[in-house]
């Protein structure tokens, strides 16, 4: 094998050319990335060596023939993995002052370098299977992997946010739109064209190219077994790490905490779910007919029942029980604490800790546990493709409008074609509040008080006598706890914690009890309305704060548990009164919440919530950690279900479950209650 740097007048157009490409790439990138600066350089000077590689070699030189069957491969995973994610984090404010994109890009996981480097690998193996020489499978490696950085990039551009798995399927609505839309030029040209015409240069500098192995049947195997071990290796790390690392679909973390390649593989895996054993439309549907319910039953509200409001409060948790052990002497939340008349208190699990909130929405208003689905899905992301049954349909066919609210940007969790499609007739993200500056806390975060001051304002211009749904979903108390903000300062609930973390446990509290005088200053307001309210509120997960053991709880699973509390402004119905005093669990989930808010409004359950309350009797506590068994009277992990009456009531639930939000086909069950869903306008 021979290396040179011999520059003879049939190179200098290249060289010249390379020299142009070089500039304009180190002239733009400098403004992005140091690093890139450091790749447009390497790539320029790769350009003068002429590597050619002897043919006719035998004996240990021979082994100088597989030289570039290990760097091809090596330098197309670095220059895709790079590049791709360049195109998709340069220039974004998010990142601002991080002027190294290694940095960024590995900061949580050193060796995401490697798992992204398998499937790039495979895929330069792939060709290689087809006897693709060597330098072009080399040069065309990075190809797909390059589109899909700059896919990407336009998505977000258009939608502020990241492309997932389940945009696949949207592919015609976005060819509808497409026409609408400007596409900008200048980065992709340079972030991803100039890069990769140097990045082909260089891969054509190798000028022998005969295959080492002689016969092509032995070559054909080789590669193909390199292939298939890369790209199953990348599969199976990927699916392990869904496990904790869930896919992420808000503004660029998907780029910022995964990796955007390994963000869209993990939305690839949780888009699938096992189908229970035993499955089938049939199944369910003859199961259903046992319980006797008749689920074409729309339900039921009378003259008398009340208007419903729902307030999923950010990362809400109570913190009174665990107080001594944080060493705070004040309580945070004295006015939730003080509530006694109309009111139900309870603890609740939920299938999140320290983020996805999108999950116990979905929970709270279809019925629907998140056990069960692939471990780290989004339903919002990956399920809800069509209308699909739910409290807002349900109340809805009762009459009741339907309003959903939340005052942070709208292209969060795919809401805005979730929401029509979940029943609600309208629905108002941060543009739609009136709020000033002031308002905004942290890293922008609307204060709950004026988030309640806009409910206010829409139940006060509802027309008179028109019962209302109204489901808010708060972010004051949202995570972002460690930072000093100038226009946010802590109150010291607590000093000189052992973890050294004051400020990031005197933020939380300080949120805390800022949303508990939010919360007195609604429930003021509601005691002055004539019409009758219900009230439920209840925290969507527990905080991700590390610097306590258990993360505030005593005990296992206490993290995946957050308080909720059901208030009216009438007399609260004796009949759930009851039910809360005889209760011996002491924990519900929140697929189950809407039962008790539907029974205090006064609302006769429709037949679907009929045969969910039934699994309740059985299952009164469910989520993606585990289930709590009447007949053994304590918890068992979600995959431990051994006893008779457990197993047929979960696998009910599991068929419902498969069949609302995975299944394609129409059971008579689905059907039959989807007959008040109404196709939204999108």
């Amino acid at each position: 094998m021979k290396v040179s740097f011999k520059i003879t007048k049939k190179d200098l157009p290249r060289l010249i050319a390379a020299l142009v490409l070089t500039g304009l790439g180190i002239g733009f990138s400098v403004s992005a990335f140091y690093d890139a600066v450091i790749w447009f350089a390497g790539l320029f000077l790769l350009t003068f060596i002429t590597v050619t590689i002897d043919g006719e070699a035998e004996g240990k030189k021979k082994l100088f023939r597989l030289i570039p069957e290990i760097i091809y491969p090596v330098f197309a995973s670095f220059f895709s993995v790079y590049f791709m994610q360049m195109i998709n984090l340069a220039h974004h404010e998010t990142i601002a002052g991080i002027n190294w994109l290694y940095d960024q890009m590995y900061h949580t996981d050193t060796f995401r370098w490697v798992i992204e480097s398998l499937i790039v690998a495979g895929v330069y193996f792939i060709l290689r299977t087809f006897q693709v020489p060597r330098r072009l499978a080399a040069a065309i490696t990075p190809a797909p992997f390059l589109i899909l950085g700059l896919a990407d990039f336009y998505v977000f551009t258009f939608r502020g946010h990241e492309i997932i798995f389940s945009d696949i399927f949207s592919w015609e609505t976005a060819a509808n739109v497409v026409g609408n839309y400007t596409f900008p030029i200048l980065y992709p040209v340079m972030y991803v064209l100039v890069p990769y015409v140097l990045y082909i240069m260089c891969c054509m500098r190798v000028k022998e190219d005969k295959p080492m192995i002689k016969f092509a049947a032995v070559r054909i195997a080789v590669t193909a077994v390199l292939s298939v071990a890369l790209i199953f290796s990348f599969c199976h790390i990927i699916k392990v790490r869904s496990v904790d690392n869930r896919p992420q679909d808000w503004s660029d973390k998907g780029s910022r905490f995964n990796g955007f390649l390994m963000n869209f593989s993990t939305t690839v895996v949780t888009s699938f779910a096992e189908m229970p054993e035993g499955y089938s439309i049939q199944n369910l549907d003859a199961m259903i007919k046992e319980t006797g319910i008749d689920v074409s039953d729309k339900g039921s509200a009378d003259d008398d029942s009340s208007n419903i409001i729902v307030i999923m409060n950010e990362s809400y948790t109570d913190v009174k029980s665990y107080m001594a052990m944080i060493g705070c002497k004040e309580d945070p939340t004295p006015f939730w604490h003080s509530l006694k008349e109309n009111t139900l208190h309870g603890k609740v699990t939920t299938s999140v800790y320290g983020g996805n909130t999108p999950n116990s929405e979905y929970e709270f208003l279809t019925g629907i546990t998140c056990g069960y689905l692939p471990n780290g899905a989004i339903p919002y992301l990956q399920f809800v493709d069509r209308e699909t049954y739910s409290l807002p349909w349900a109340l809805k066919n009762m009459g009741y409008s339907t309003l959903a609210m939340h005052p942070y940007y709208s292209n969060g969790w795919n809401r805005t074609k979730v929401y029509p499609r979940i029943g609600f007739d309208r629905y108002m993200f941060m543009d739609d509040f009136e709020f000033q500056d002031s308002d905004l806390q942290r890293d922008n975060y609307l204060t709950d008080s004026k988030a309640y001051e806009n409910l206010m304002k829409q139940l006060d211009a509802k027309p008179k006598g028109q019962k209302s749904f109204t489901f808010l979903v708060t972010v004051q108390n949202h995570g972002g706890y460690t930072e000093n903000f100038k226009n946010f300062t802590p109150k010291p609930y607590v000093k000189n914690l052992v973890t050294g973390m004051d400020t990031q446990v005197n933020t939380f509290l300080t949120c805390l009890n800022q949303s508990d005088k939010a919360l007195e200053e609604l429930i003021n307001y509601l005691k002055t309305k004539d019409e009758k309210y219900t009230l439920l509120i209840y925290g969507d997960h527990q905080p991700n704060i590390t610097s306590f053991p258990n993360n505030f709880g005593v005990g296992k699973k206490t993290s995946w548990v957050t308080p909720y509390i059901i208030w009216t402004n009438y007399e609260m119905n004796p009949e759930l009164v009851a039910k809360y005093k005889e209760d011996t669990v002491g924990v519900t989930s929140v697929n189950y919440l809407a039962l008790d808010v539907m029974k205090a409004a006064g609302i006769k359950y429709p037949g679907y919530f009929q045969v969910i309350d039934s699994i309740r009797s059985e299952i009164p506590q469910i989520n993606a950690a585990g289930y709590y068994s009447v007949s053994k009277k304590k918890f068992f992990p979600i995959e431990e279900v051994d006893d008779p009456k457990d197993q047929k009531a979960i696998k009910l639930y599991r068929y419902i479950q498969y069949n609302m939000a995975i299944d394609k086909k129409d059971s008579e069950f689905r059907k039959t209650v989807n007959s008040v869903v109404k196709k939204s306008e999108q």
